[in-house]
C-alpha cells in the first residue's frame, strides 16, 4: 500500500475510533507505520486529512446506498434494507451515529471545514434523491428534494436517538417513519 493510502487509512480509523480532535499526528503516523515528512509531503495538515474524511464518508454512503438499491423491490423495501444495514455496521464501532454527523459535530467550530461538512451531506441528499427517483422516476423534483430531505432528518435523529438510549424501538420507529413520509409524498 502506497504511504498516502496508509496514512489516510489510519487517520480514518482513528478518527472513526477516538474522534478528530483527540486524534494526534503522532498516532496517526505511528499507526501508519510513516515519517512527518512522508505526512506533509502528502497533506499540508490534519485539517487537509480531515477534509478527505469527510470526502470518504459520503462517499461510502453513497456505495452503501447504491448496493442496497440494487436489491430493493421498492422505496420501503429500500428503506428497510437501507436502516438494517447501518445497524448492523454500527454493531462493531463503539462510537454509533451517522458517521458524518458525529465528525460534523466534532468539527462544527471550525470554519475551514464549512464547505467541506456541507460538500459532503449535498453529495448524501442528492444520492438519496437518485433512489428516490429509480422507484418514482415522475415525482416532481422539489417533492424529490423534500423527500430526501425529510428522510435523510429522520434517518439522522434516529441514529442519534438510538445512540443515545441503544434502544431497537427507536431503530423501528425511525424506518416506519421514513416509510410513510416516502409513501405520503410519492401519493401526492
Amino acid at each position: 500500500m502506497k504511504p498516502k493510502q496508509k496514512i489516510l487509512e489510519s487517520s480514518f480509523a482513528l478518527f472513526r475510533e477516538k474522534g478528530f480532535q483527540a486524534t494526534g499526528i503522532a498516532e496517526i503516523l505511528d499507526k501508519a507505520g510513516a515519517y512527518k515528512k512522508t505526512l506533509y509531503d502528502h497533506f499540508k495538515s490534519k485539517d487537509d486529512i480531515g477534509f478527505e474524511y469527510l470526502n470518504y464518508l459520503s462517499e461510502q454512503q453513497r456505495v452503501v446506498m447504491l448496493k442496497v438499491l440494487a436489491k430493493a423491490n421498492n422505496m420501503s423495501d429500500f428503506i428497510e434494507k437501507w436502516v438494517n444495514f447501518i445497524v448492523r455496521n454500527q454493531r462493531n464501532t463503539s462510537r454509533k451515529d451517522c458517521p458524518i454527523a458525529l465528525f460534523s459535530g466534532e468539527i462544527s467550530h471550525l470554519s475551514q471545514f464549512d464547505a467541506y461538512r456541507n460538500k459532503a451531506v449535498h453529495h448524501v441528499l442528492e444520492t438519496v434523491e437518485t433512489c428516490i427517483l429509480n422507484f418514482s422516476p415522475n415525482l416532481r423534483p422539489e417533492l424529490v428534494k423534500a423527500l430526501s430531505y425529510e428522510l435523510y432528518m429522520s434517518y439522522l435523529g434516529g441514529l442519534r436517538l438510538y445512540a443515545l438510549t441503544k434502544d431497537r424501538k427507536v431503530i423501528e420507529r425511525m424506518k416506519s417513519q421514513m416509510i410513510a413520509s416516502a409513501e405520503r409524498v410519492v401519493k401526492s
